[in-house]
């Protein structure tokens, strides 16, 4: 069926509209939080970064300032001769790990440990039975006996831990050589949001204190850090940890840990979480996640709608256009939008209208000739003969190339005959000028070649297309267009006066005639319905103009002279048949006539003579055609009347004028 085959396209349309924009917004988002999810990452990234210069920083400094604390305790206490006596007490053990347990409390110590003059232990708080053991070589140690308060890491390999410890000479006076050494330390553990690490035999941490599980971390460790690197470095070195921590992504700083000797015992990490970082972000993000899939839906719901408005009139005007070319022109395609679609419709009814206009003046064409829309164009069969004495007859070749069919009639300059062009093998019509035309000179030669020169200039399907001037023996002729049709004036004499809807058909259609001429500065001056043909198609064709001149000759070359006019009286204007300068308005008076005789079936003035005829056109004012035919409606009437006024200002300006005046009739 017509219908459902046209709505495929349409179908097509609106999924295609749908796809492309479900495309595009999905671009659009895509890049956008493309862009800012680097950009946020970026962001990220060098705020975990401050952040954890920030924390190594804050870290050294809190272990710098605890043991400086530690150590000025440890100082303190030694400086008591009692404390000082007690602990170097070797006679009477108990009495020194009671004095170390009193220091280790006192100055809030982990353990402490407390040596001779010759760094032999005589007590330790953590291991209480450890006695008499040789520690001299110890660098804290040996540095206190040597009168020097040193501190560094101290790593206990036995339980695995990391300690900041404060070696300090216990003397009675500060000039006096060591009495013995106290060594006072504070764990490294997980009370800051750092990991500690020590390095075990082989170079490789071992984590002794950290926030985040330590069998988790430690991999990372294992992977990343490198004694070496971390004994090298000074400002402390990053590294990405790839940590399985959960759904965390760490990122961590580590700082070095060395003994007083300056040897790497360890260090610390400070970590951050990446996805920490990004949390404020991630949750905008989800938030914009929301808002956009909803907005998304929305413009999704929006495009479709979009999609549909557009389809729509096009899936309208395409079941629409498949009724037209099945021949149903009771077609509506109501669309009122002034977009491209709103544009196409209009120029797609405009076009319905004009196809509905021919099929009712072709359907009225068959009516009136007896179901044939073609009638031959008659005139008094007369022959006309050659200058050498020939006759063009039926059957005899004309100028070397054309066979003559027959005459189609005959009118004041010449005759027109049906040929058949045998080098194109195509019909043509042959006009040729009357020899009695030559009587007049020059002037109707060059009127003649005239012609040729401004009719070629015109091409549009509602005007005859001349083709070429020729000479033959001594006759003069042109070749046109072949339009096999009634004249108008036949219709109008067989049928009496035409339907309103017919009227304005021709009346549209002759105005587009003369639009299309004037523009190219042609002026008709013969505009009556025997110059205008309908073919069978429903279009119409005006044709002869054997008389036009260009709207404004050069001086002293206008081919009619004053007081001189040339035209049929009856459809002339007054400033023709005045012998007036002419202009395009001119052509609108003939066609205000043609209307009226089209409407009434008669032209607006009658006369006997010739003169009384042309002294009407000039005095009286044409009747109102509803005069003649009560069916003609007021505002058709009013283009007609206006069209025919005796001032050329009070016409319509331009023949475009006149057709948009009959259009908005119907």
């Amino acid at each position: 069926m017509p219908g459902a085959s046209a709505t495929k396209p349409a179908f097509g349309l609106t999924a295609k509209i749908f796809v492309a924009s479900t495309l595009l917004v999905v671009a659009v988002l895509g890049i956008t939080f493309g862009v800012t999810s680097v950009q946020a990452n970026r962001t990220a990234d060098a705020s975990i970064h401050r952040a954890l210069l920030s924390t190594r920083r804050a870290v050294d400094d809190y272990l710098t300032a605890r043991t400086r604390t530690l150590g000025r305790a440890t100082t303190v206490a030694t400086d008591v001769p009692q404390y000082r006596q007690r602990l170097l007490n070797q006679r009477d053990r108990s009495e020194a790990l009671d004095q170390a347990d009193d220091i280790q409390g006192l100055v809030d110590a982990a353990w402490v440990l407390v040596t001779n003059s010759d760094g032999i232990l005589i007590a330790r708080t953590d291991y209480r039975e450890q006695y008499d053991r040789d520690l001299s070589i110890a660098p804290l140690i040996a540095n206190a006996l040597s009168g020097d308060q040193t501190s560094g890491a101290w790593l206990d390999d036995v339980q695995g831990t990391m300690y900041m410890a404060i070696g300090t000479p216990l003397r009675d006076r500060p000039t006096a050589a060591p009495l013995g050494a106290l060594v006072a330390t504070y764990q490294i553990d997980d009370s800051l949001d750092v990991v500690f690490f020590a390095l075990d035999t082989l170079g490789k941490p071992v984590v002794v204190g950290s926030t985040v599980p330590a069998q988790e971390i430690g991999p990372a460790l294992q992977s990343s850090v490198q004694a070496a690197a971390l004994a090298a470095d000074t400002g402390g070195e990053g590294m990405a940890l790839a940590a399985a921590l959960g759904k965390q992504h760490m990122i961590g700083l580590a700082g070095a840990i060395r003994s007083p000797s300056g040897d790497v015992r360890g260090g610390f990490v400070a970590l951050r979480s990446r996805e920490s970082e990004l949390a404020a972000f991630n949750a905008l993000r989800r938030t914009m996640l929301w808002a956009v899939g909803l907005g998304v839906v929305l413009a999704l719901i929006f495009a479709f709608v979009q999609a549909r408005q557009i389809a729509g009139p096009v899936r309208r005007l395409a079941i629409a256009t498949r009724k037209v070319q099945d021949g149903d022109y009771s077609v509506d395609v109501a669309v009122q939008s002034r977009d491209e679609i709103g544009i196409l419709s209009q120029a797609f009814k405009s076009l319905v209208e004009d196809l509905k206009e021919k099929a009712a003046l072709v359907e009225y064409m068959m009516q009136a000739s007896g179901s044939a829309a073609t009638q031959p164009i008659t005139s008094t069969p007369t022959a006309v003969r050659a200058v050498d004495g020939g006759q063009l007859r039926p059957g005899a070749t004309f100028a070397g190339r054309y066979e003559v069919k027959e005459m189609l009639g005959a009118g004041g300059m010449g005759v027109v005959y049906r040929a058949f062009d045998r080098e194109l093998q195509e019909p043509v019509a042959i006009k040729t000028l009357k020899p009695e035309a030559m009587a007049g000179g020059s002037v109707a030669l060059d009127r003649f070649k005239q012609e040729i020169r401004l009719a070629r200039k015109i091409a549009h399907r509602n005007v005859v297309r001349t083709y070429d001037l020729g000479e033959q023996h001594g006759m003069y002729y042109l070749t046109m267009e072949y339009v096999e049709g009634t004249s108008l004036k036949q219709l109008i004499v067989s049928r009496g006066k035409l339907p309103v809807a017919v009227t304005l058909t021709v009346g549209k259609q002759l105005c587009r005639a003369l639009e299309v001429a004037h523009a190219e500065g042609v002026i008709h001056r013969d505009i009556k319905p025997q110059n205008i043909v309908v073919e069978p198609s429903g279009f119409l064709k005006v044709m002869d103009f054997g008389i036009a001149r260009l709207a404004n000759p050069p001086q002293g070359k206008g081919l009619t002279e004053a007081g001189v006019s040339i035209g049929t009286p009856d459809y002339m204007s007054p400033e023709q048949l005045s012998g007036a300068e002419l202009d395009p308005r001119s052509d609108l008076y003939a066609a205000g006539v043609v209307l009226f005789e089209c409407i009434t079936g008669r032209v607006p003035f009658e006369a006997e003579t010739t003169w009384a005829l042309v002294a009407k056109h000039l005095e009286e004012e044409p009747p109102d055609p509803r005069k003649f035919n009560p069916d003609v409606p007021g505002p058709l009437a009013a283009v007609i009347l206006k069209a025919m006024a005796k001032q050329p200002d009070d016409r319509y300006a331009t023949a475009s004028d006149m057709h948009d005046a009959l259009a908005r009739l119907g």
